[in-house]
């Protein structure tokens, strides 16, 4: 006989996780309509790690 699963037991974690998600949203003006667009994207940050730096190093390697 099968075992009796809830909704609250798949949504249980076995663990800790070695870093947290954040959506990041950031404008920039395009160059060839000169309008403004945002960008949306979901950056990892490891566990220990500033926050400030992944969010800006995110930004500007999405600019280059």
């Amino acid at each position: 006989m099968a075992k009796k699963q809830t909704f609250a037991d798949k949504g249980k974690k076995s663990g800790t996780s070695d870093f947290k998600c954040a959506k990041l949203i950031f404008s920039v003006k395009s160059e060839k309509t000169n309008a403004w667009k945002f960008i949306e994207k979901n950056v990892r940050i490891p566990n220990g790690e500033n926050e400030q730096n992944i969010l800006s190093k995110a930004i500007t390697d999405y600019t280059k």
